[in-house]
């Protein structure tokens, strides 16, 4: 094989389909006799010419010196009737000329061979080879073109060329599948990894459904669009996701959409790489013509939309970035299916290595949703928080000589609520200005004695600084003050695994012990703003501390006391499971710490002797399912259950979930909380689903949700319709919606280009 030339790039070696060229020209008729090429060799081949020529060789070559594209090795090629081979095929991008050299041997339909040393294509025969240039990418997308040009390594145009992701597009079965794009221009740009097309026409599924003036589309990435939609107050929706354009190394997309029952809308969103700094813009809107359909601030004709979001990263352990929403309602961006619950407006500090994690971040939260007037809309806004800053940081040292670990963690959150944040006889957040800081230092090792067991001892100290200046008028809140506190911290965790082989399993066995002493405030922080509450499970049941903040913390002398076990099946499956009780020893169960919030109340945890609390999970094939529950030994009751199921076999898959959870009075929730949903998934067709579910409220005996819908989805091209309604007893209730959506996706780590065995 031909090493390449000083300043080239060999993409792929290999023998392609030259192996079959060869035994093609080897077994065609052929004439006796040689002859020289004529001089009207190709005008022989009809004009009209339209058939794919098949091109082959070992190796293609970029050569950056004379910006030309060389196919050297065993070179063999077929188009209408004519075959060719050669040593090399030389393609000079500048002027379009393709050389054969080198042994040049080409026959005609009647089997006459012709030879040279040096040949240049001609007429159709070149089209021919031109339209027959296709790169392959390892993942199996293609592009040919007509015309190509190359500039190794970066960018590459395709003129009046094709992009297939899914190569030749026809599956195993012979089934046309994914999608194409046929342009007058195809641009791939390696470093941004986009492909820019001009003059687009979409083909799906072989059909050509859309020509565009422009489109941009990201390699290797699933592009969502959502097409069809309906909604009660805006109708049918129908946008046009379709409007890509690369502006100064950017991407912008523009979708008008017509809500049938509102009036024209349009989205845009621009994306930019700039160096280390990545940023993106959306704006959406809308112009209602019928805005007596909704009510409050969301009753007007022009409603929408601006976000902004972007990353800064100077080095591989620093990330700084930003996020931030404007709208002309709260309403606005739920209404139209665009966002839910609560944006973050923030601009924040990361740090991550091996050992180190830390974060800070400056936000104002904003609660989505329509008000009935600015007033109350501000009024919701005040009792949100602004943290000033909110930060963490951990970082841990594993000790030489197998000495345990150090574990350094700190929490530092300033903030500020203009009103007092109230709701169901609670507080979330009292009004005023509060500063908290927290720093732990721990250190935790385990040994292993003889016969097995192993022991974890753990030692810590934690401190905290808080102020808080006592703004809020509640009687229930605390005066202004600062609190200046130390928490010593001791624990220590036994287990005991036990291993066990009986016919057909392994087992593995372990008793849990632990005991965990704090000594500090159950509320270090003096107001709760971060620790509002948990549910008691088996995931947190031999947890140190169970609260997810620095508000609130455990105290006194605890022991958790259980076990888990796994067993293995030979034939593939599984089984785990983990069940255990908490007991409150000596000291204040911090638990039972009233701050004004729901932290700790009816959790299972506030009496000497908890909940039991158990979880059990387990799979066999397509088969997999799971429960949790607790317990209340001192009545009997069962608080909380959770059951799910799913099994899939042959294509159908089927899941079912079960949920109770008991109403409690102390939470101003006295309604028991009883459900059930079942859902399916089956076949209909090769690449087509359909779907189904329902779910029930059983304490109020309604219906609660039901879905349905049919996709198709050949891991190309995806599209699909899917409906939902909700009962009397959904969060949003008596809701009906309908979408159609269709997604492209393109091959993953389509990074290198290579050939195949069409040149």
């Amino acid at each position: 094989m031909n090493k390449p030339p000083l300043g080239a790039t060999s993409v792929r070696r290999g023998a392609l389909l030259a192996g079959v060229m060869a035994a093609a020209l080897a077994f065609a008729p052929v004439a006796n006799a040689q002859q020289l090429v004529p001089a009207d060799f190709f005008s022989r081949i009809p004009s009209s010419a339209s058939g794919d020529m098949a091109v082959s060789a070992d190796t293609m070559v970029f050569d950056s010196r004379d910006d030309t594209v060389v196919a050297q090795g065993r070179v063999g090629i077929s188009f209408e009737g004519y075959r060719a081979s050669a040593d090399r095929a030389i393609y000079y991008q500048r002027s379009g000329r393709v050389e054969l050299v080198g042994n040049v041997a080409l026959i005609d339909p009647e089997g006459v061979e012709y030879i040279a040393d040096r040949v240049e294509l001609e007429d159709g025969f070149r089209e021919g080879f031109l339209r027959a240039l296709t790169v392959a990418f390892p993942d199996g997308s293609r592009f040919s073109a007509a015309e190509t040009s190359f500039d190794e390594g970066v960018e590459r145009v395709y003129v009046d060329g094709s992009y297939a992701p899914c190569g030749t597009c026809i599956d195993a079965k012979g089934n046309r599948i994914g999608w194409s794009v046929k342009a007058a221009r195809i641009v791939t740009d390696e470093t941004e990894r986009v492909i820019y097309f001009e003059q687009p026409s979409l083909q799906l599924l072989g059909f050509s459904v859309l020509s565009l003036p422009w489109l941009t589309l990201p390699q290797g990435e699933r592009v969502e669009f959502p097409v069809l939609s309906y909604d009660e107050r805006y109708g049918v929706a129908v946008s046009l996701p379709f409007f890509r354009y690369r502006i100064a190394d950017g991407s912008l997309a523009i979708t008008p959409i017509a809500y049938f029952g509102q009036g024209p809308g349009v989205a845009v969103d621009w994306r930019q790489t700039v160096g280390d700094v990545s940023y993106r813009v959306s704006a959406s809107g809308v112009y209602q013509f019928n805005p007596g359909v909704y009510s409050g601030l969301a009753n007007r004709n022009v409603r929408g939309a601006v976000q902004t979001s972007g990353t800064f990263t100077p080095t591989e352990e620093w990330t700084l970035g930003w996020s931030y929403t404007a709208f002309t309602d709260p309403g606005y961006l739920p209404d139209y299916d665009i966002a839910s619950g609560t944006e973050r407006n923030e601009v924040y500090a990361q740090y991550l290595d091996t050992d180190t994690y830390a974060d800070i971040r400056v936000q104002q939260f904003v609660r989505l949703g329509n008000r009935p007037n600015q007033a109350a809309f501000e009024r919701i806004l005040d009792q949100q928080a602004l943290t000033h800053p909110n930060a963490v940081i951990d970082h841990v040292v594993d000790l030489e000589g197998d000495a345990g670990r150090v574990e350094l963690s700190g929490r530092l959150l300033g903030l500020t609520r203009a009103l007092d944040d109230t709701g169901h006889g609670f507080v979330h957040g009292y009004e005023g200005q509060s500063v908290h800081a927290m720093m732990q230092a721990s250190w935790s090792n385990q040994y292993i004695v003889p016969g097995g067991l192993a022991v974890s001892p753990y030692v810590g100290l934690r401190g905290d600084a808080a102020s808080y200046d006592g703004a809020s008028p509640l009687a229930s809140a605390p005066a202004a003050q600062s609190l200046f506190s130390a928490t010593p911290i001791a624990a220590l965790d036994i287990r005991y695994p036990l291993l066990a082989r009986t016919s057909g399993a392994a087992h593995v066995i372990e008793p849990i012990a632990q005991l965990v002493y704090r000594d500090g405030e159950a509320v270090p922080g003096i107001v709760n703003n971060d620790s509002q509450g948990f549910v008691f499970d088996d995931t947190n049941l031999f947890s140190f501390n169970r609260f997810s903040g620095a508000d609130r913390q455990e105290t006194g002398l605890r022991a958790n006391v259980g076990g888990q076990f796994q067993t293995s099946f030979d034939n593939g499956g599984w089984l785990s499971g983990l069940m255990g009780q908490s007991f409150h020893l000596a000291g204040a169960n911090g638990f039972n710490a009233n701050d004004g919030s729901t932290a700790g109340v009816a959790t299972g945890v506030n009496a000497d002797a908890s909940y039991v609390v158990a979880g059990l999970q387990g799979g066999y094939g397509g088969l997999a399912g799971g429960a949790k529950m607790q317990l209340d030994p001192a009545s009997g009751d069962i608080p909380r259950v959770q059951l799910s199921a799913s099994g899939e076999v042959e294509g159908v898959r089927v899941t079912g979930d079960y949920v109770f959870i008991a109403g409690e009075a102390a939470l101003n929730q006295p309604q028991n909380r009883h459900e059930v949903a079942v859902g399916a998934e089956v076949p209909v067709a090769d690449y087509w689903t359909a779907n189904a579910g329902v779910a029930w409220d059983l304490a109020a005996n309604e219906w609660l949700q039901a879905t349905a819908g049919l996709t198709y989805d050949d891991q190309f091209l995806a599209y699909g319709v899917q409906t939902r309604w909700t009962g009397p007893t959904h969060r949003t209730a008596n809701d009906f919606r309908v979408g159609v959506t269709f997604s492209l996706s393109g091959p993953e780590n389509s990074e290198v280009v290579d050939v195949d065995g069409r040149f």
